[in-house]
């Protein structure tokens, strides 16, 4: 009977319908834009989406173009002049060579400039000296080695210095097979692929 005399606004009003006044409308979009951002943090976003990672792959014909590039992807101990850059490039399309290669080649002073371009200078009697080195070095590793294995066990602290030597012997045979044997290898490889004929 109470809610018949209720007029439909009053019935209305309760916990689950609370009065007009009390409701709030939220616009979607707010009639005031939205804050300005700092123009610095602008600026540094323009920066950073202009800059270049330090490990961008130039493409062949930029490195020939810029010497910046050409040092940034082959190495920074690369001095070469335009026409170098593009004798180096050619002579990489030619054998179809890797950066990593390129890199093995020039450290280990395998790559010659000339007026007709750039060749391969790995030689068969360099890398034989260098594997008559490895033979001998990696037999004093062995017999050292050997000798010093039962002393490991029984006098371990009168072994340090032995195995530092043996050590130095380790990383001399390393670069001995980089420096003089490996670059020699590749080009064999290199030159049998393209079927030119032995290395020198």
């Amino acid at each position: 009977m109470d809610d018949e005399k209720l007029g439909p606004d009053q019935h209305d009003v309760g916990a689950d319908n609370p009065p007009p006044e009390a409701r709030k409308v939220v616009p979607l979009r707010p009639s005031q834009p939205s804050p300005q951002l700092d123009p610095r943090l602008e600026e540094i976003r323009q920066l950073l989406s202009e800059s270049e990672p330090i490990d961008t792959q130039y493409s062949d014909d930029e490195v020939i173009k810029d010497e910046h590039k050409f040092r940034r992807r082959f190495g920074l101990g690369f001095h070469w002049n335009h026409r170098d850059r593009r004798g180096l490039i050619e002579l990489k399309r030619q054998y179809d060579l890797t950066d990593r290669e390129i890199r093995l080649f020039h450290y280990t002073g395998n790559l010659r400039k000339t007026i007709f371009g750039v060749v391969l200078t790995a030689n068969r009697w360099v890398a034989l000296w260098g594997g008559v080195q490895l033979a001998f070095f990696g037999l004093l590793f062995v017999t050292l080695f050997l000798s010093l294995w039962p002393r490991f066990w029984t006098e371990p602290s009168q072994t340090v210095k032995p195995l530092m030597a043996l050590i130095v012997l380790l990383l001399s045979c390393v670069v001995i097979y980089w420096l003089y044997v490996k670059p020699w290898l590749v080009q064999r490889q290199l030159f049998k692929k393209i079927k030119i004929g032995p290395a020198r």
